[in-house]
């Protein structure tokens, strides 16, 4: 616990500097949940266990933002860099956001990582009138009356947007939402709403034979299924596959499915398989190469997106170019490893990134889809 402890305080201690006659100053807030105050030992073994553990993962992003950090150290300027452990204590962040001396000349807040504690953050940084980065979730409603807010995940809606715009290209209606009409799915509630609200064509259908009936290899068609268990994922794949009806077919999944043991990859470029992600890697592009091999030399552990290491770097290399461009959205040029971003404004509030991540298994690989 003292050891996490004192590299957490470490990092508020980290600057990026150069030596130059009146360098220009800036100053970034982390808000991060590293959970040093109820941190434990855990059970390492392999490098997978760490990315179970909260902590670690979280060091990830913090050990990502800092190698982004330091591709500024050859300019002329100082950005100081402040890093507080907050999770789900109110009372802290609060004392923190109130602090005026801390507060005072800061140009960029990142974080909190949790839903309460960000709405509270996200009313001081409107009081102060400082740009605040939400990094991890989905909720729209902290974009609304606060032109502060800068929210880095799309909301649900731009998935069933993206879904109708793919199948009027090709008139590929009705789309087939495969689910339960009745379950209480927050993603496939998001589907039907946007369907209805736009007048898209589609259909609720509860079981694969069905599916399967629908289909017709004379004409594209969508399938969407929010099921996530072994047993419907195999029930479905083996009637598409069985069915020989998979040639003008996308079936789009739940992101979770690749994580099943079920089946290997081969499997899912057979069924067209897509799906949509918050971030999408090129492990064969020589930027994403250079960086996974700096941070594992400086950190003794590989980058990858599940312990935010990319993710961390991503948002920090474009939100100092944001601070650096004068907060101009339209100025920042910076090609992500992980997370592309792209901004609209809400009509009374902040910015929410709508740069959906459309990815489909083909040739046993992972790549962006070419719709």
């Amino acid at each position: 616990m003292k050891k996490l402890k004192h590299i957490v305080c470490l990092c508020v201690l980290f600057r990026v500097t150069v030596a130059f006659a009146e360098p220009a100053e800036y100053k970034i807030l982390y808000l991060i949940p590293f959970e040093t105050d109820s941190y434990t030992t855990p059970y390492i073994k392999e490098c997978e266990d760490m990315e179970k553990v909260k902590s670690y993962q979280l060091m990830g992003f913090w050990n990502g933002a800092q190698m982004a950090l330091e591709e500024y150290g050859g300019r002329n300027m100082m950005i100081q860099v402040v890093v507080k452990d907050i999770s789900n204590d109110e009372r802290k962040l609060r004392r923190v956001m109130e602090d005026e001396d801390l507060m005072s000349g800061m140009n960029l807040i990142v974080g909190p990582f949790f839903g309460k504690l960000f709405e509270i953050a996200a009313g001081y940084a409107k009081q102060y009138r400082i740009p605040i980065v939400n990094p991890f979730t989905s909720r729209q409603d902290f974009v609304e009356e606060n032109e502060y807010v800068y929210k880095l995940i799309p909301s649900l809606e731009a998935r069933p947007a993206m879904i109708a715009f793919l199948a009027q290209q090709t008139n590929a209606f009705p789309i087939i939402i495969y689910g339960d009409s009745t379950s209480t799915n927050k993603e496939m509630a998001a589907y039907r709403k946007y369907f209805w609200k736009n007048h898209i064509a589609y259909e609720v259908i509860p079981n694969a034979s069905s599916v399967v009936s629908r289909l017709s290899n004379d004409r594209p068609q969508f399938v969407v299924t929010f099921y996530d268990n072994p047993a419907q994922n195999l029930i479905i794949s083996r009637n598409l596959l069985y069915s020989k009806k998979t040639d003008n077919l996308t079936f789009v999944v739940p992101e979770t499915w690749l994580e099943s043991k079920t089946y290997d990859i081969e499997y899912y470029s057979k069924l067209n398989l897509h799906f949509f992600s918050d971030y999408y890697v090129d492990y064969d592009a020589e930027a994403t190469k250079t960086f996974i091999y700096d941070y594992t030399q400086r950190f003794g552990v590989p980058p990858s997106v599940k312990n935010f290491a990319f993710q961390g770097y991503d948002i920090t290399r474009f939100f100092v170019e944001f601070i650096l461009n004068d907060y101009d959205l339209d100025r920042v040029k910076v090609m992500p490893i992980a997370f592309p971003l792209s901004f609209d404004k809400s009509p009374n509030g902040g910015f929410e990134n709508v740069n959906v991540q459309f990815l489909e298994i083909k040739d046993n690989e992972i790549l962006p889809s070419l719709y």
